[in-house]
């Protein structure tokens, strides 16, 4: 999604065009400096920016449904040139900021979806801008690097602890007990893939796990030997509270053998991996 000051675009990477689209509540902040941020509701947080007049501390939602863009919450001070991290939990992390005449802020916000509004925590230890912000698998954010101001860079790192860390994600082994032969079912029949009931290429597999969002619309990615899936369902597993399930097709091309490698990703954190057979 890209805008300038007017109707935002949505670009289709099947067609390779871009579609006009709804316009920003705060169309003027086009100058590159607000962040955006995917939900796990599917809408986008679009906050702070930057105009001829200043920073801002407004943020808005666009809706892809409706093509639509809401005013939300503000944030309690105004940003610009920060980082946005989409937490396990749905909140999103700002941290950061740009100061008109070459500062920067350690002011940090946290976004609350369903609050429709922001907060803020403690700040960093260190006011910087252009860093990274990189969620680890035990749910804290590593701050690291950036920009201190008039163009100073810093080696200055420190860790973000969320008030809920959401553990990573993980896939369920067959035995529960930490081996490797993944909960993996032949798609509509509930039997497990075994080495004497394999997997194929072009079947699909039902794959057990937890840490997916309830109800969140963004997909995890499911590797196997290695190579990205075809993901068709993820959500909780109908009957059975607290248990994800993600229904995918095995790959041509995978090399088969008793122990192929069965990984998932969820918002960039990684999960154990287990196993399955494929022939």
């Amino acid at each position: 999604m890209v805008w300038e000051d007017g109707p935002a675009e949505i670009y289709d990477p099947i067609t390779g065009w871009f579609t006009r689209t709804g316009s920003p509540v705060y169309p003027s902040y086009n100058d590159g400096l607000p962040s955006a941020t995917l939900l796990m509701n599917g809408r986008v947080l679009i906050a702070g920016g930057a105009d001829d007049t200043g920073i801002h501390n407004t943020a808005d939602t666009f809706d892809p449904s409706t093509g639509s863009f809401t005013a939300t919450g503000n944030m309690s001070t105004a940003h610009a040139l920060q980082t946005a991290t989409l937490l396990p939990g749905g909140s999103v992390l700002i941290a950061g900021s740009y100061v008109f005449g070459g500062g920067v802020r350690s002011n940090t916000e946290v976004y609350d979806p369903v609050a429709a509004s922001f907060h803020s925590p403690v700040n960093m230890t260190a006011a910087r801008i252009e860093h990274t912000a990189t969620l680890l698998n035990d749910g804290r954010v590593l701050i690291a690097g950036g920009n201190i101001g008039s163009n100073v860079s810093t080696p200055l790192a420190e860790l973000c602890t969320p008030t809920v860390l959401v553990p990573a994600p993980a896939l369920l082994s067959l035995t529960g007990d930490g081996g490797l032969q993944g909960a993996v079912l032949h798609a509509g029949t509930a039997r497990v893939v075994s080495a004497s009931d394999p997997a194929s290429a072009g079947e699909a597999l039902e794959i057990y796990g937890v840490g997916l969002s309830d109800g969140g619309v963004i997909p995890p990615q499911i590797a196997i030997g290695g190579q990205l899936v075809e993901v068709f369902y993820f959500g909780n597993a109908p009957g059975f509270a607290g248990l994800n399930q993600i229904n995918v097709r095995v790959p041509g091309g995978v090399a088969p053998g008793p122990d192929v490698l069965v990984r998932m990703t969820y918002l960039d954190r990684s999960s154990n991996a287990v196993t399955i057979d494929v022939r």
